[in-house]
């Protein structure tokens, strides 16, 4: 439902506050009644179809409107035959390259050409604060100038820096792409099948 309907209808609903005291004022209240209804059943029917499309029983939708399953279900059951909504056309974008930036600069990046950014370690790390800009990415998967599909999540490393804590510099030299698509032993750096 557009803004433009929403205003239209609050408008109604607070011309609807005074009671009218003449008939033409009468026929007004009943055209803001009119106007007010029909943007309750539009968000109504709205809210039913994600509730369905949400995987919501029948029984849970009437409830919270306060009316029998068996008359929720019937005013409403063709939402069950609808198709699915399209899914969103996915454009390729090619990877930035983001080692050597800051966490949270890398992950604004990424999100700007509509990428997932996503933390290689599964250890939770305190990004909640000024701390996070300590972290900086030292690797990412895909690598920089690959072409993805829009969405498509990016893995990066990070390590805390400055200092002795961590080396900001990519590996040198870097590693056999075709050891990209598999784990890597660490102290070999061979790919393990």
């Amino acid at each position: 439902m557009s803004r433009d309907a929403w205003r239209e209808a609050r408008a109604a609903w607070e011309r609807l506050a005074v009671p009218p005291t003449s008939g033409e004022g009468a026929l007004d209240a009943l055209s803001d009644i009119g106007v007010v209804r029909r943007s309750l059943d539009q968000a109504e029917l709205e809210a039913v179809r994600a509730a369905r499309r949400n995987r919501k029983s029948w029984a849970e939708i009437a409830t919270r409107l306060g009316v029998s399953r068996q008359s929720a279900w019937e005013r409403w059951k063709d939402l069950d035959e609808e198709p699915a909504p399209a899914p969103p056309v996915r454009t390729r974008v090619t990877v930035p390259n983001v080692v050597g930036m800051s966490w949270p600069l890398a992950q604004h990046r990424l999100i700007e050409e509509h990428l997932h950014p996503v933390i290689a370690d599964p250890a939770p790390m305190p990004f909640l604060g000024p701390e996070a800009a300590d972290f900086h990415v030292v690797e990412q998967k895909p690598v920089a100038g690959e072409r993805v599909a829009s969405h498509s999540e990016v893995t990066v490393w990070l390590y805390r820096g400055p200092g002795s804590a961590g080396d900001r510099a990519p590996l040198e030299p870097r590693p056999d792409p075709r050891a990209r698509r598999g784990a890597v032993d660490e102290e070999t750096g061979e790919s393990v099948r």
